[in-house]
């Protein structure tokens, strides 16, 4: 080999020797600034005075050491972590890099915050995390001064209360906005009725000694409410102070007449309803009347006979004022009704009517319509109507009845827009098309996107007037107010917090507070689950910028600090009615009216006293309000936290005052068993007594005496006058004392000797 190759070769070697060694120090250099990563910080094992603080490590391969500090929550708000408490360094074992250190001397019922913080080449600073002792010695109390009572009754014909949805479907569960009162269904029939249809339907109110139930359900013969999911239960829709009800009629045959009706069943007395047709009630609380809503003079001009004519509820305002009906028969002037197969309407083509008092109303123009939501679609007072139509196959637009004015609200845009809400009165509503968001102004007919980039993936709701608008896109929460600023509020949100008339989050009429889940850590809780390390959902009470008490807290996260056994969850609008065709028109009140009370099921056992290990009840409640003094608000039970089967929240007052549940634990004395519904009520509770066991029969007749044992005769054997005198009490001379009832010598004192037992 000649001597110029060698040195070609030996240069090349040496390049990649350099190489090697720089590849070499830039990963020892790498390793050197890797910091320890720490991927979850949370405390188990709390008490009245110690807690343990864990975490999870990953050391980066590096030898790492770690400790925890932590300071009490008043102290860190003045102070941050300046003079916290500081647990001594201990190094990251071999393995898992799970870590643990115990803390003692805290203070009962106390919040605390801590860290946890890693060291190797680089230093770690964990999350903040918080966690609050438990009481000293706790013992059971509702808050607020609640008490249980019972709301239905004892004797339900050997049935119980069923919960949402559980009577094919539907069944309607509501709360009186002013409290006192509750509608709730059983499949059992019971409390004078004269019925018996799917589900039968009850009004509880509250007297002076106790809860009154009343059934409401209309006598009907067997077979008027059809065992199908989809036509059940009559009814469909309370008032918000349960003054009124609307229900269904049942089956659209209601006479013997037809060929293909299966059982007579006549229309109710006095409610002016036409044999034979399908319709539906409006029942008076006042004197339990019913009035129909389609009376004679709206059906006569019908081109369909009775056997051939549907009809379906689409939406109603708050106080049923105002009714919105679907058919595809023509029942006013105006009205087109397209031909179907065998007799009937073309049922894709629906036409809308507006029933207010005795007047039926056409809302579309033309056929194919359809309430654009069931929330919020019809203003409060009935005013204006935003539904939906088919103008064309394939094109559906978006259009506004003002009075005898009809608009289309998405003509700017194309067409095609989808109705998200409006505000109470209608003057603004918010649509959808392509990924943007629209605000639509009805006094000028000017639609704005408020979103230009798109994206938008839903809306949660709005404010009632219209100020305050929610909606989450893929890169989290927004809220927008006025049109113009937007504000982000959180990464995450639960995918079925929209739409608005069915999602299953809650917000202040005035906007400034939306309660909603979330599986991001938005606070300072480790929402990972304890068994899989999965994150859970979380409710969380958002307030807006500008309002006391600005910014997100976590109202179901477990005050102690704990990772979460299970999720929190917050209903939606359940089915009202008819099963798979009911509409989702009434969302329970998880928000009190002032925003300072929210509702909801855990899982968790988020206080001691909470054993069964099942679905809960609770209340959280804003510091200020109660006894409520901590600065991130209190969490209480409102059911018992012990019966086998848990417990579900209902619904609630407007000012949270009634908070209502289904459960089968036994919570006053005189209830027997079986599902019921409480209500945890501030200042309630009745007096109790124990109720007398009814006997038959033999059972009746009093005990006989005991036999006579004559071995003990002379021990009860009659003496003559009263008891002797008690003697006087006899007193020893000076230098003696008594012992065995004798007087005696005193003995003279001893000295023990040093050493000897005592």
């Amino acid at each position: 080999m000649s001597e110029r190759r060698v040195r070609l070769r030996l240069g090349l070697l040496a390049v990649v020797f350099a190489g090697l060694c720089a590849l070499g120090a830039g990963a020892r250099a790498a390793q050197a600034l890797a910091a320890p990563i720490v991927t979850g910080t949370w405390a188990s094992a709390v008490g009245v005075s110690s807690a343990n603080l864990r975490a999870q490590i990953d050391p980066q391969g590096l030898a790492t050491t770690y400790l925890f500090e932590y300071t009490s929550e008043a102290s860190y708000r003045t102070k941050g972590f300046i003079g916290a408490t500081k647990v001594p360094q201990l190094q990251i074992g071999i393995g898992t890099g799970l870590v643990q250190q115990r803390i003692g001397g805290l203070q009962p019922d106390t919040a605390y915050r801590f860290r946890v913080v890693a060291t190797s080449n680089a230093t770690t600073v964990g999350p903040l995390r918080a966690l609050n002792t438990d009481e000293e010695a706790p013992v059971f109390t509702l808050p607020d001064n609640r008490g249980w009572e019972m709301v239905s009754p004892l004797d339900k014909n050997g049935g119980e209360i069923q919960g949402p949805g559980a009577n094919f479907g539907g069944g309607v569960i509501q709360a009186a906005a002013q409290g006192g009162a509750i509608t709730y269904t059983s499949a059992s029939s019971f409390a004078g009725a004269q019925g018996a249809p799917g589900a039968s339907q009850y009004v509880s109110s509250r007297g002076v000694g106790g809860w009154a139930p009343y059934n409401v359900t209309p006598p009907a013969l067997s077979g008027s409410y059809p065992e199908a999911p989809t036509a059940g239960v009559p009814y469909q829709l309370f008032s918000t102070d349960l003054a009124g009800a609307l229900l269904s009629n049942g089956r659209r045959c209601r006479t013997s007449a037809s060929s293909q009706c299966p059982v007579a069943n006549s229309p109710l007395p006095g409610s002016g309803a036409p044999g034979g047709y399908r319709n539906y009630y409006l029942r008076s609380g006042t004197d339990g009347s019913y009035r129909a809503l389609l009376q004679g003079a709206d059906l006569a001009g019908l081109a369909l006979d009775s056997a051939h004519f549907e009809l379906a509820f689409a939406g109603a305002t708050p106080d049923l004022a105002h009714v919105v009906l679907s058919t595809c028969a023509a029942l006013t002037a105006g009205a087109t009704e397209v031909p179907g197969a065998e007799g009937e309407c073309d049922p894709a083509k629906q036409n809308l009517y507006e029933k207010t008092g005795s007047t039926l109303t056409l809302v579309n123009s033309a056929p194919g319509a359809t309430l654009a939501a069931q929330g919020r679609a019809l203003s409060a007072d009935g005013s204006r109507v935003y539904f939906s139509a088919e103008p064309s196959p394939g094109a559906v637009n978006l259009y506004l009845r003002e009075g005898a004015v009809t608009r289309q609200v998405d003509a700017a845009q194309g067409g095609g827009g989808t109705f998200e809400t409006a505000g109470a009165d209608g003057s603004l509503a918010f649509f959808t098309k392509a990924g943007h968001l629209y605000r639509y102004a009805a006094a000028t007919g000017i639609a704005t996107d408020l979103t230009p980039g798109a994206g938008v993936l839903g809306v949660l709701g709005a404010s009632e007037d219209g100020a305050f608008l929610y909606y989450r896109t893929a890169a989290g929460l927004f809220l927008n107010r006025n049109g113009t600023t937007t504000t982000p509020v959180a990464p995450e949100i639960d995918p079925a917090s929209t739409p608005p008339t069915t999602g299953n989050a809650r917000l202040s009429a005035d906007g400034r507070h939306l309660l909603f889940l979330s599986t991001a850590e938005l606070t300072p809780y480790d929402n990972r689950s304890l068994g899989d390390d999965e994150p859970q959902p979380e409710a969380y009470l958002f307030t807006a910028p500008g309002t006391a008490g600005a910014g997100i807290l976590c109202v179901s996260c477990n005050p102690s600090g704990e990772r979460p056994i299970g999720a929190a969850s917050l209903p939606g609008a359940s089915a009202n009615g008819q099963g798979l065709n009911a509409p989702h028109v009434y969302k329970p009140r998880l928000l009190s009216a002032d925003s300072r009370h929210v509702f909801f099921d855990s899982f968790d056992a988020l206080v001691p006293q909470d054993t069964n290990h099942d679905r809960d009840v609770y209340q959280w409640e804003a510091q200020g309000t109660g006894a409520c003094s901590k600065p991130v608000g209190c969490v209480k039970l409102i059911s018992s936290g012990r019966a086998e089967g848990g417990a579900s929240f209902l619904d609630a007052s407007g000012d949270g005052a009634d908070a209502f549940f289904l459960t089968d634990g036994s919570l006053v004395p005189s209830d027997r068993g079986s599902v019921d519904v409480y209500d945890a009520r501030v200042g309630g509770g009745f007096p109790t007594t124990d109720p007398a066991i009814p006997c038959f029969g033999d059972a009746c007749q009093p005990l006989p005496p005991a036999p006579e044992d004559p071995a003990l005769a002379s021990l009860r054997a009659k003496r003559s006058g009263n008891l002797p005198p008690a003697a006087k009490p006899r007193h020893c001379k000076k230098g003696q004392v008594k012992r065995a009832g004798k007087c005696v010598k005193k003995r003279p004192h001893r000295a023990r000797k040093q050493g000897s037992r005592r």
